[in-house]
């Protein structure tokens, strides 16, 4: 059954979508000299961007793919080892192996997200990255999570499909980590039908996206 955020569909968005039908431009580009185009998808990139407290956002068309991509970004690949919560839905996963790199599960605390003293133990030479999931809206240990990222030179990831809006001591999630992952499909609180985005505060694997 849909999420909660197909129930808070209303009349300001309803006049959004018949903006963009109306102007005929139903692909994210278009001639920015010509009035008709809204731009939505750049707008909704800098609305994100802001809330996030980030430079960058990245727009895609689904949360996996916002995973695949911010895996890309940050050069993951072939042989990597990526420890990801072994609770979580299977996109954090698949994305990993779509990246050709290798998942490795680690335990959940009573909070659902990552146990960061399990993802000490599966640290190995190969491990390139840990992939924060936000259950159920509630922010994983980022602060010990990032603390042994740093220690081992690992990239921190932060799968942000289930909290969107959430913080983690003040700090939006998403923009802890090297790059973080949104979800809008229609079983998000915040839906389009589908749709993705990608953050970072860094410009390198801002171009990379």
């Amino acid at each position: 059954m849909p999420g909660p955020g197909m129930e808070w569909i209303g009349e300001e968005e309803k006049q959004a979508l018949l903006e963009v039908i109306e102007a005929g431009y139903l692909f994210r580009y278009g001639d920015p000299a010509n009035p008709a185009f809204k731009a939505k998808v750049y707008q909704l990139e800098q609305e994100v961007a802001k809330l996030s407290k980030v430079p960058y956002a990245v727009a895609v068309n689904s949360g996996t793919s916002a995973l695949l991509v911010a895996l890309g970004g940050l050069g993951i690949g072939p042989g990597d080892e990526v420890i990801v919560p072994g609770y979580t839905f299977i996109a954090s996963m698949s994305s990993i192996i779509y990246a050709r790199a290798i998942p490795i599960l680690a335990e959940v605390d009573r909070s659902l997200n990552l146990d960061p003293q399990d993802v000490r133990k599966k640290i190995t030479p190969r491990t390139k990255a840990i992939m924060a999931v936000h259950m159920l809206g509630n922010p994983a240990k980022l602060d010990e999570l990032k603390t042994i990222a740093d220690e081992h030179n690992l990239l921190l990831i932060e799968d942000c499909a289930q909290a969107f809006g959430a913080s983690y001591k003040g700090k939006p999630i998403g923009s802890i980590g090297h790059a973080g992952t949104f979800s809008f499909n229609v079983y998000k609180t915040i839906t389009a039908g589908d749709g993705g985005m990608v953050i970072t505060s860094n410009q390198e694997y801002y171009r990379r996206f």
